[in-house]
C-alpha cells in the first residue's frame, strides 16, 4: 500500500489556469504554501527564494500594467507573440492567486547561479505538492518575455523572474499525463 506522500506526488498536476476556479483562496491558505516553500532545502544557507503575492485588486492591477507594458514592448518592435501576451493576462485575471516568484542570488556569489536556481525550483515543488495536498489546483508559467517584467515587479539587480505560480481550486480536473517505465530512465 503506497503512503500519503507517495499519493500526494502521484496526484500533483500542472493545472492550466483555464481549469482553476476563480474561488478566493485564504491568506492562511497562501502562507501555509509559503511556510512549506521555505523549508526547501539550500546551500550556505542562502534561501534564494522570494515571493511576491497578487490577489484581488492589487492583482487585477498588476494584469493591467503587464499587459499595457507588454503591448507597448511588442508596439516598439519586441517580438512578444500578442496571443501570448493575451493568455497570459487571461491567467492573471481569471486565478485567484498569483505568486511572483523570483531567484535573489546570493550577492557574494558563493555558490553557482544553477544551484540556487534548483533551491528556487524545490521551494515551488514543495509549495506544488502543499496545493495538492490542500486539493487545489496550481501551474508554474514562465512565459518568454518575463524580462521585460523586472522592473513592474520591482526586483533589485542580484534578482532574476522565474515565473509565475498560479493557484486556485480546481473547476475542471486535468487528468495525468502518466510517467514511462522507470527502469527505462
Amino acid at each position: 500500500m503506497e503512503n500519503l506522500l507517495d499519493d500526494i506526488i502521484k496526484n500533483r498536476r500542472a493545472t492550466p489556469a483555464r481549469f482553476l476556479a476563480k474561488t478566493w483562496i485564504s491568506r492562511e491558505t497562501i502562507n501555509k504554501l509559503l511556510e512549506n516553500a521555505n523549508w526547501a532545502p539550500n546551500h550556505k544557507k542562502t534561501e534564494p527564494w522570494r515571493f511576491k503575492i497578487y490577489m484581488g485588486e492589487a492583482k487585477q492591477k498588476f494584469a493591467e500594467k503587464a499587459n499595457a507594458l507588454l503591448r507597448e514592448k511588442a508596439a516598439s518592435g519586441e517580438s512578444i507573440n500578442e496571443q501570448k501576451i493575451d493568455k497570459f493576462k487571461d491567467a492573471l485575471e481569471r486565478v485567484p492567486v498569483v505568486i511572483a516568484i523570483i531567484l535573489n542570488r546570493d550577492e557574494g556569489e558563493r555558490i553557482a547561479e544553477w544551484e540556487e536556481v534548483a533551491a528556487v525550483a524545490i521551494a515551488i515543488q514543495n509549495m506544488w505538492l502543499t496545493a495538492t495536498n490542500l486539493g487545489l489546483g496550481a501551474f508554474w508559467a514562465s512565459p518568454e518575455f518575463l524580462p521585460f517584467l523586472t522592473k513592474l515587479l520591482d526586483m533589485k539587480p542580484n534578482q532574476k523572474s522565474m515565473g509565475f505560480f498560479y493557484v486556485g481550486e480546481i473547476a475542471i480536473e486535468y487528468p495525468s499525463p502518466g510517467r514511462g517505465d522507470i527502469n527505462e530512465k
